[in-house]
């Protein structure tokens, strides 16, 4: 009898926990789609297909998970094309995720979820670059993506905050400029994943607030304007 009790106390705790978070999405989708609108960009509500342009960019957080995003808001600001959207993936602790699903031999699974900015300013181009935080889970760059470790010399403050790795080592050294540097060591802890003319702007593991997402981006477009020293 207490063994039936206490399947189904499980079962209600369950089911109080799946409709309290169903409650919690729909309220941050709502308010999502009211920070759209007021920006004046269009919105795409739930889960969907991540767009044929960002997947065919092969940006590296986008290897880590299935090619789904979340709540995606879509506009211009300050000459920039923008997409704002959700994407999650799960990982081994500490390791990276994969497109295929992790199975129980990954060892503890943790689910990483995160606010992510695209950009793209036409007639705008940068070298391709990865640039992570040096405190992070396993970031391994696929070979094919043509991505090698870029050091700049001297600057033993700059490596301790951020990894930094190109296709054009010359050509980076020239963007990354002693102030550059200097704006990035006071700055530490984002992603910014570059492809020509467009580039991808994150936290790890960072969901930002609905009320906030304005301050983001406008801190994205910050950040992308400092590497073309705009």
């Amino acid at each position: 009898m207490r063994r039936g009790m206490g399947i189904w106390v499980f079962l209600a705790v369950a089911a109080v926990i799946v409709v309290a978070a169903v409650y919690v999405e729909t309220q941050r989708r709502d308010a999502l789609a009211r920070v759209a609108s007021d920006l004046g960009f269009s919105f795409t509500r739930g889960q969907h297909a991540l767009p044929g342009h960002l997947d065919r960019a092969v940006f590296y957080l986008f290897t880590q998970g299935q090619p789904l995003i979340l709540n995606r808001m879509d506009g211009e600001r300050a000459g920039y094309q923008v997409s704002i959207f959700g994407f999650g993936y799960d990982a081994g602790q500490g390791e990276e995720g994969s497109r295929a699903l992790p199975t129980a031999d990954d060892g503890q699974i943790e689910r990483r979820l995160q606010t992510v900015v695209w950009l793209s300013r036409p007639g705008q181009t940068l070298p391709d670059l990865d640039l992570s935080p040096t405190r992070q889970p396993l970031r391994r760059l696929d070979p094919s993506l043509g991505l090698r470790p870029v050091s700049l010399d001297g600057r033993a403050d700059f490596r301790d905050r951020y990894l930094l790795s190109g296709r054009d080592a010359a050509a980076l050294r020239h963007v990354f400029s002693p102030a550059v540097i200097d704006a990035w060591v006071a700055d530490p802890g984002w992603f910014v994943e570059g492809r020509g003319d467009q580039w991808l702007v994150y936290r790890l593991e960072e969901r930002v607030a609905p009320e906030d997402i304005p301050a983001l981006l406008d801190r994205a477009i910050g950040l992308i304007d400092r590497l073309a020293q705009r």
